[in-house]
Order: C-alpha cells, then structure tokens, then sequence
C-alpha cells in the first residue's frame, strides 16, 4: 500500500517542498498559455467578423433590355432551384430607378423618355455555398443560360477573405506548435532541476530495487499538474476578462467549451509526457 502512495506523496512533497521553484513554473507556463488564448482568441474574432460579412455576400445577375417579362419569370423559378441558392430578390426597372433615386438623392433618369436601368435577378446563398469556388461554378452554370448579359459578385474580395483566413489559420497552428513545444523543454528543464535535487533519495531508492518508471511518476504527476493548472487558469482568466470588460466596436469570440476542454486536456498530457522525460535520463 505504502508502495502505491509513494508517487502520491513524492509528488505533494516536490510541490510544498520546493514552493518558489513550483510558482516559478506555474507562472512561466500560464504566461505561455495566455499567450496562446490571446492568439487564438483573436483569429476567432476575425474569422466570425470575416463570416459575417460573407453572409451578407449577394450575386447580382442583370437580363438583357429585349427579354421578355414571361422569359423573365421562367429564369427566376429556374434559379431558384439550384443548389445553394437561399432566396432571390427580383428588381424591375422601375424599382431599379427608384433606388437610384433614394441613393443619389434626386431623380437623376429626369428627362429621359425610356428608363436605361436594366432589370437584375439578386440571388442570397446558404452559408455552406459562400465560397470562391462555389460560386465560379454556381456563375458558370447560369452563363449558359440565355438572355442573362451580365453576373456580377465580389469575387476578388471573397479569394482575399479566404487567403487571409487561411493564412489565420496558419499563424495560429504555428504558434501552438512553438508554445507547446516551449512548453514541454521548460517542464523538461524544471523536472531535471527537481530530480537533482532529490538526488541522494533516488538513488538509496535505486539500490531498494525501484525502477525508473516508478521514480518517474511523481515528476510525471508534477509536469502534469503544472500544464494543466497553467492552462486551465489561463482560460479562467480570459473568462473573467470578458466578463469584465467589453468592446463596443466588436464582439471578442472565444473558443467553443469543448475545444478549451480538449486544449487542456493536450496541455495535461503534453506536461506528463514532460515529466516524464525530464526525470527518465537523470534516473
């Protein structure tokens, strides 16, 4: 029994034992990690703002001046049984005069004996369809179709969005990538601090015939422990800072429940995973 609790109290023991060194630690980490949150935080920000706007994203398809209304109605009942395509909003030339005029301020077809506006077809699309590809397919697909004499979306500015989503993306998997590995070398230095020091009781161990994997729980729960109290206290922070303070300007969006639970379930793992090789070589 007193074999089993071994690990237990070596491991309290390290952490009551060595108060400075395990703040020092603790505090080193939760800097790492806060550094992290922050990052992801803010590519999660500009993702949901970047989604937003794309919701918002309208394809704009102009008929041509001699189709006829009949022909007209047909391409609309067409369209809107394509795949992705959410509602249509039909403008006639008059409605197209009349919104000129509330833009401009003043009637500017005044004078005119016909009205030049063309008659447009504004399509919405589900948010699943909103993307570059998509949408060249999608504007393929209605140039085949006869009497349209122009299509016109954003294309440029949604193929920067998705460059710079997920270029995003990118920093954030490096960073992590960096932050965690960081992490893992300062337990792996901490824990080698701690086994020198418990030197001289390691090795009367040794000679009682305990193996290095025994030897090596304690620190293994230490690095462990560290990890998982610097990142769960990272995200408590981050919590009660948005619960704190807000930004009018902009909504600050964090991470899903599930994923901050998986982070520092990771976190956890990667500082046993420290522990562990901090303490095996020493031993």
């Amino acid at each position: 029994m007193s074999r089993l609790w071994y690990p237990v109290r070596k491991f309290f023991g390290n952490m009551f034992g060595r108060p400075l060194a395990a703040a020092t630690s603790l505090l080193s980490l939760l800097l790492l990690f806060l550094l992290f949150d922050l990052v992801w935080i803010s590519a999660q920000t500009v993702d949901a703002h970047f989604r937003q706007l794309l919701s918002t994203l309208e394809m704009e398809l102009f008929f041509a001046e001699d189709l006829p209304d009949s022909t007209v109605t047909l391409i609309r009942e067409t369209v809107l049984t394509l795949d992705g395509v959410k509602n249509i909003d039909y403008t006639s030339k008059e409605a197209a005069r009349q919104r000129l005029q509330d833009l401009m301020g003043t009637d500017l077809l005044e004078g005119f004996d016909d009205n030049p506006l063309p008659r447009s077809l504004t399509i919405t699309f589900w948010d699943n369809y909103l993307g570059s590809e998509q949408l060249q397919q999608f504007k393929g697909r209605i140039e085949r179709i006869s009497g349209i004499s122009e299509i016109y979306y954003p294309r440029g500015w949604l193929e920067k969005t998705e460059v710079t989503l997920s270029w995003v993306s990118r920093i954030v998997l490096f960073l992590g990538i960096v932050i965690f590995l960081t992490v893992a070398l300062h337990i792996i230095h901490a824990i080698r601090l701690s086994v020198r020091v418990h030197e001289e009781e390691i090795r009367q161990m040794r000679l009682l015939g305990a193996g290095k994997l025994f030897l090596s729980l304690p620190y293994m729960f230490e690095g462990k422990f560290y990890a998982l109290a610097a990142s769960v206290a990272g995200w408590a922070i981050v919590h009660y800072g948005q619960y704190r303070y807000s930004f009018q300007s902009f909504e600050v969006v964090l991470p899903p429940l599930t994923d901050i639970v998986y982070f520092c379930i990771i976190a956890a793992a990667v500082g046993f995973l420290g522990g562990y090789l901090g303490a095996r070589r020493p031993l």
